[in-house]
């Protein structure tokens, strides 16, 4: 039988983004008004489910990124020798380093949330869950530039923006590429006709529902896995149904070589990233073929 149109239709449905809205833009206004980031040059976005449409009921965290980009962390393993010491030439030592934003960046939150308990976490800055408002995870980062070879006629080397970070509590680096996830998700939603975000949300609906039914463990699949999980599947896997494009989805993933995954941002490889492993992918993957056959309408027997 398989799980009904009504079921994964209902579970392709967004969730609320309203309450992300406001905690957004408290964020905003208390770092843009605080004295001591007043001299600095930073930008501040949102990533993650809620910038890129795919927040479904029940998800709460919202992640904002606060860029730092008078400093930035250079990448140059892609450039010849020559090309290199050209661009590192023409750049200066930074007097104001991560440590220092992400210090300013804690100090004003915690300035401007006064009566909320906040924490450091290893990459972010914590705001919990109060009456007021949703949990949010402001995330202090400098700008990374990844440099590319000139190309054509192009003499100077361009670069793809991301973001760098240090991650106090684990140690090591943290690099990322949120707006090209954004720009590539939004590319997808449109070669679906409009069915690639909607999909991810069923996805993660199904995952909590594994979860909950503990067919699988917390953890197995976050959101940004299955997020870039399903950017692989190819794009006529998508569409006419919900049923038929859970099928499409789940047998071409039950088959590919995952090994040549890529991240949604198409520059990292999908299983470098978050400790996540094709074993892991392979679990969720058989999870959804065991939810699909054992699918019955009544909720108690399930499974």
């Amino acid at each position: 039988m398989g799980i009904p149109e009504s079921q994964l239709e209902t579970w392709s449905h967004q969730g609320a983004t309203a309450p992300a809205s406001v905690i957004y833009k408290s964020i905003r206004t208390a770092l843009q008004n605080d004295a001591a980031l007043a001299m600095r040059s930073f930008e501040l976005f949102l990533q993650g489910s809620y910038r890129n449409s795919t927040n479904i009921y029940g998800d709460s965290d919202v992640d904002v990124v606060v860029k730092l980009e008078e400093t930035y962390m250079p990448e140059y393993g892609r450039l010849d020798a020559y090309t290199r010491n050209a661009v590192e030439g023409r750049s200066q030592s930074a007097t104001y380093q991560f440590t220092d934003f992400r210090r300013d960046v804690s100090n004003a939150i915690r300035r401007a949330f006064p009566n909320h308990s906040i924490t450091d976490g290893g990459k972010s800055i914590k705001i919990p869950r109060t009456a007021n408002n949703i949990p949010a995870d402001v995330v202090p980062c400098l700008e990374y530039r990844l440099y590319l070879p000139p190309t054509g006629l192009l003499l100077e080397p361009g670069y793809i923006e991301g973001i760098w970070l240090r991650d106090k509590q684990r140690g090591g680096e943290a690099v990322s590429f949120p707006k090209r996830h954004y720009e590539n998700g939004g590319c997808k939603h449109t070669s679906t006709t409009q069915w690639y975000k909607p999909t991810v949300r069923v996805f993660k609906n199904a995952r909590g529902w594994l979860e909950g039914h503990r067919v699988i463990a917390p953890g197995t699949a976050s959101s940004h896995a299955i997020e870039c999980l399903l950017f692989n599947v190819p794009n006529q896997c998508f569409g006419s149904s919900y049923r038929a494009t859970f099928i499409n989805v789940v047998n071409w993933l039950s088959e590919a070589d995952m090994t040549s995954f890529v991240c949604q941002n198409g520059i990292q490889w999908l299983f470098e990233q978050d400790q996540w492993t094709i074993q892991k992918a392979n679990t969720f993957i058989g999870a959804l073929v065991q939810m699909w056959e054992q699918w019955r309408e009544d909720a108690r027997v399930r499974l």
